[in-house]
């Protein structure tokens, strides 16, 4: 694939990723967020999954190298999160997790306050677009029913399922409900949603002004 072709294909993903989470409500969302992204996924502009006037967004990275963006603050071990338990109203996992044994699903729902919301974004294993990604730069494909699963186990409700794209396409846009949910099972994006239910609220972690920009390093490295 070309270089060219390449940064054609990110640019269609990100536009079906930013379309399925403004379906989700995430969009602008008050309240502190959570995205961890892989590396080769496209980025979202600050404030897509949040408020600008919010107090605390924290974007992390599954990135290896130690020499970050200097706007980044904070290094970490995405697989253990340096935050007390509940402290996000909403976790997005963008294309990091496949099967969910990952240990940043475990984390997302440890770190994500009662009653609140838990994204999973991520390329259809089954569907063209995974298939025929770019294998220099290759995402892991999502396994909707084995993650979903693991959710369960891991003590969170399930909202539902929704997709995007069929066959390389940008259209259908959104592939949720009616005779279209047909079509779900090939979507070439997949977004499960789930909450946690359950126990006391707890205050949520605070920055004065913008969000945090933080790279994360692999355990090991």
């Amino acid at each position: 694939m070309s270089q060219r072709d390449s940064q054609s294909s990110l640019n269609s993903l990100k536009s079906l990723s930013e379309g399925l989470l403004r379906g989700a409500g995430l969009s602008g969302r008050r309240g502190n967020v959570l995205e961890i992204r892989h590396d080769f996924a496209p980025c979202f502009d600050k404030p897509f999954l949040h408020c600008a006037d919010e107090g605390f967004g924290v974007s992390l990275s599954l990135t290896c190298a130690r020499d970050g963006d200097p706007d980044q603050s904070i290094c970490c071990d995405s697989a253990l999160l340096p935050f007390q338990g509940g402290s996000f109203r909403a976790v997005v996992l963008h294309h990091v997790i496949s099967d969910g044994f990952e240990p940043e699903l475990a984390e997302a729902c440890r770190v994500l306050q009662s009653n609140g919301t838990l994204i999973v974004l991520g390329l259809n294993r089954m569907a063209w677009r995974y298939r025929f990604q770019d294998k220099d730069r290759p995402l892991p494909g999502l396994a909707p029913l084995a993650v979903r699963n693991r959710l369960v186990s891991l003590g969170m409700s399930m909202r539902g399922f929704a997709g995007a794209g069929l066959g390389g396409r940008q259209a259908p846009a959104l592939l949720r409900s009616g005779p279209s949910a047909a079509c779900l099972p090939l979507a070439d994006l997949l977004i499960l949603e789930a909450c946690k239910e359950g126990g006391p609220l707890l205050t949520p972690l605070r920055r004065a002004k913008g969000a945090a920009v933080v790279q994360s390093l692999l355990a090991g490295e």
